[in-house]
């Protein structure tokens, strides 16, 4: 007998079950059927709680682009960095670990993007992923440029498209040859790039020293 729970507690235990099935089995075997059976519970309680399988999967886009926003912000430490290259070499080193322990994360983002973009109902979950991976971008760069006193030359919004840019063909490449040893050093040498698209300013800590 299934255990009865308030409509938004469920929605996320179906959700968090579509996560394990996709992300072992691939995007096409999280069938609202499947998806029920890892779950525990009638098929009935997972048509009740989403209207269609395109609801189930707009959810789950929703649900793994903010986990992998929210992992890639947490664990910034830019105290060690005396300049906005060094900042950046710390930020590209706590991204890629990120990556690195979310493999399938990683490639079910790619799964889901195709997917969504292969159905016109579903166009606006690819452009919340990267409307999300923006904004985390963005963010990032501009904390580390904060954090070494310099200011980018180019508007940040286009800085942080081309840095997602990188990041994705970097990671999807990485997908595929699993050499983590040259993601890694792409990373880096990209992350020098950036640096030299910013004005070189003294870290905010000296700053304050010396007044």
């Amino acid at each position: 007998m299934t255990t009865r729970m308030p409509v938004e507690d469920r929605r996320a235990q179906l959700v968090e079950a579509a996560l394990a099935v996709a992300a072992s089995e691939g995007i096409g075997a999280a069938t609202v059927r499947r998806v029920a059976e890892e779950a525990g519970v009638a098929l009935g309680v997972v048509h009740y709680c989403f209207a269609d399988k395109d609801e189930l999967f707009a959810a789950l886009a929703t649900r793994i682009v903010d986990e992998l926003a929210r992992a890639g912000s947490e664990g910034l430490a830019f105290d060690g960095a005396t300049d906005l290259a060094g900042a950046l070499h710390a930020a590209v080193a706590a991204l890629w670990d990120t990556i690195e322990v979310t493999r399938g994360a990683q490639l079910l983002t790619y799964e889901i993007t195709t997917h969504a973009l292969r159905d016109p109902d579903l166009h606006a979950v690819a452009r919340r992923q990267y409307e999300v991976s923006h904004a985390a971008a963005a963010s990032l760069l501009a904390l580390a440029a904060d954090a070494s006193g310099a200011a980018w030359v180019r508007p940040l919004d286009d800085v942080a498209g081309e840095a997602l840019a990188f990041v994705d063909g970097v990671t999807l490449r990485w997908l595929v040859d699993g050499d983590s040893a040259a993601a890694r050093a792409r990373l880096d040498g990209f992350a020098a790039y950036l640096a030299t698209q910013a004005k070189a300013g003294r870290r905010r800590a000296r700053q304050r020293a010396a007044s």
